[in-house]
This record gives structure tokens, sequence and C-alpha cells, in this order.
């Protein structure tokens, strides 16, 4: 908490694995903002209605709805605020939980969640490799993964900079951008000690977006539905 800038404003996205009511008033105790999204089995209760499951809801495809000062579970956690979900092209519901009203926005802020997804791939089998340690140590283990955070940081600066100067093909041989900023400047740095390309000193990321994300293939990526909990959803406020 203490490195924490002063002031900032921390919001906590989550999947149904970390969705218990306990890590709920946790996170209110920090302060902090959850966008966590929850399994459709779970009770919910509002003033003056009937408490059941979100399967039970006849909620339409691309229809949304976002109820205020609702209860969790049978032990009625709450009040939380709720965004219920069903997409257009899928079967599933969209269950995110928050502390903060809810609105399409909610949606938006939780799948920020999947840009980590890239980060861990980077962390184990496409780069450090992290579980391969074995260290079990927690201070050891401490230790290390600042060590990745520093390196982590210097080739994610790295890539972004080849990528802005027009030379990721130089590393990335797709026509699409096929690789993590960190992957693009660990394989640049690897060129520039070979051939003497010059290597960046300075450590820079942008907080803008990203002008070019990185995507396994086309094909999968015409296959999802973008940003489908803002673009295709329909305001029903109950």
């Amino acid at each position: 908490m203490e490195w924490l800038p002063v002031g900032c404003t921390v919001v906590f996205p989550a999947d149904r694995g970390f969705a218990d009511t306990p890590r709920m008033a946790h996170l209110t105790r920090l302060g902090w903002h959850g966008r966590i999204r929850l399994n459709g089995s779970v009770w919910i209760s509002r003033h003056g209605q009937r408490r059941g499951t979100v399967h039970r809801l006849p909620l339409s495809a691309g229809q949304a709805l976002f109820w205020p000062h609702v209860y969790l579970t049978q032990q009625r956690y709450g009040p939380i605020h709720l965004a219920l979900g069903r997409p257009q092209a899928r079967q599933d519901y969209w269950l995110v939980v928050s502390a903060e009203p809810t609105e399409a926005q909610t949606f938006e802020a939780y799948g920020l969640r999947v840009d980590i997804e890239e980060h861990f791939l980077d962390d184990t089998s496409n780069g450090f490799q992290l579980e391969s340690s074995l260290i079990r140590s927690a201070t050891g283990l401490e230790r290390l993964c600042g060590v990745l955070a520093i390196t982590t940081l210097s080739l994610v600066s790295q890539g972004t900079e080849v990528a802005a100067q027009g030379q990721r093909r130089w590393v990335d041989a797709h026509g699409f951008r096929g690789l993590s900023s960190l992957k693009i400047g660990w394989n640049w740095v690897k060129l520039a000690l070979s051939t003497g390309y010059e290597i960046t000193t300075s450590l820079h990321v942008s907080g803008e977006a990203d002008p070019e994300p990185a995507m396994a293939s086309k094909s999968q990526h015409q296959k999802q539905p973008q940003l489908f909990f803002v673009l295709e959803f329909q305001n029903a406020v109950a």
C-alpha cells in the first residue's frame, strides 16, 4: 500500500475464481474498487424482491441490467451494485459486481482484466519460466519477482520503442503484431547483442492505449466479440 502513488484510485478487476465475500470486504477496507465477475448460480436479493439466482432471470440476448443496492449469497453480503448482461453472440451471462454504482463502462473496466493474460505468458512458458524456479521460500520468490519486475520494465520499454520506430518486423515476423511488447524487446536485445544495433537506455512506458494490440492469429481475433459488453448491450435499468 505504501508504494502506491498518493491519491491514486485502485480498481481491482477479477474473474470468478476471486469472487468471495471476504475478499470483497477486504477490498472495501483498503479503499479499493472491485470489478469482480460472479458465477451465475450466486444468490441475489433486492429489497422487496424474492431471492434468486442469475440463471432464473429472463434476460434477452443483447440486454443489460444495472441494479443498485443488492445483496449476495444467503448471508446477504452488501449492499453492493450489480451489472448483469447477456451478450448477443454468446450464451453465458456476464455478472459483475462493484462497490460503486454500475453502468455500461463497468463491463469495460472488468474487461481490462484480460490484458494481464499476455503478462502471465511472459512470466511463464513464453518468457521467464517462473514456474521452473521451484522456489518455495516466500522471501526468495519475492526477491526473484522484484528482479523480474525491473527486467519487465526494461524489456517492455525497449519493445515499445522498437514498435514506435517502425522496426517491429525486424524481430516479429508476423504481418500483424503477434508478440507482446516484452517479447519484442527481448528479441531486439538479442539481435542488438549480435549485430551492434542500438539498445535504448531510457525507461518509458506510455499510459496511452496500445496502437497495435497483440493477437495470436487473425482468425481467432475475428471470432472474438469486440467490446461486446459496451457496444452490444442495450441499457435496461431496473
